[in-house]
């Protein structure tokens, strides 16, 4: 008797010898690479530097508010930093998960927009700033009050449209729950970096203007991000 047959004879019943692994699978394997982990902070990366560009651009090209040298430094700096920082923590949360987790969290997520962009109305409201002689006011200017404020929220809306498509693209292969809500953090970040712009090329300060052009204008950015995320970004 040959070894392989007293081999076979020492296999339970109903059992055989296993067959010879597969040339092509060995080499499948040992083609094989690990997986690139996705990075917490990627899709932040990439949306903030798609959506600065319109922003650069803007203020690239667009002549600065004429009352800007007439307002005090301390003033400008202080007003410019809560629309940053709201476009910097709306961003986050739409797109930054949580340490440990894949997706980021939508609750969180509208959370944080909501917060935002009720403590930017509550810092324009408190604390606008008029520069007699030297800010403008509707009714000294061509525009009336609604025309200037129409203007103003489509710049809003013109500065939030990339941050939104960044955010589509960013997470085209994620698909998580509660996409109206990442959509409404999106919009709000986008919509407080045009707020932000605006800061330095509108010379509106009223503080009717600046709410209704500029803090609306942010609120419309949330919204339709809210709207429209979910149909872009479907399953």
């Amino acid at each position: 008797m040959s070894t392989r047959d007293a081999d076979k004879r020492a296999l339970p019943p109903g059992r055989t010898d296993a067959p010879p692994p597969s040339s092509h699978l060995l080499s499948a394997i040992e083609g094989m690479r690990p997986v690139r982990t996705r990075s917490r902070f990627g899709a932040l990366a990439l949306v903030a530097l798609a959506g600065l560009v319109t922003p650069a651009v803007v203020l690239a090209h667009h002549p600065y508010r004429s009352d800007l040298a007439s307002l005090p430094l301390a003033w400008v700096i202080a007003a410019a930093a809560p629309w940053a920082a709201a476009s910097v923590s709306a961003l986050s949360a739409a797109l930054v998960p949580h340490s440990g987790n894949v997706l980021p969290a939508p609750g969180h997520a509208s959370r944080v927009a909501v917060t935002v962009l009720l403590a930017l109305a509550a810092f324009v409201f408190a604390a606008s700033v008029h520069v007699e002689g030297g800010s403008l006011r509707p009714e000294d200017a061509p525009l009336t009050l609604r025309q200037s404020c129409v203007h103003c929220a489509s710049v809003v809306i013109e500065i939030a449209v990339p941050f939104l498509f960044a955010g589509v693209y960013a997470l085209r292969h994620l698909v998580p729950d509660g996409r109206a809500r990442i959509g409404l953090a999106l919009g709000a970040a986008g919509g407080a970096m045009g707020g932000l712009v605006l800061h330095f090329i509108c010379g509106f300060a009223g503080t009717t203007h600046v709410l209704i052009g500029h803090v609306g204008g942010t609120i419309l950015a949330a919204a339709a991000g809210a709207a429209l995320l979910p149909a872009l970004l479907r399953p």
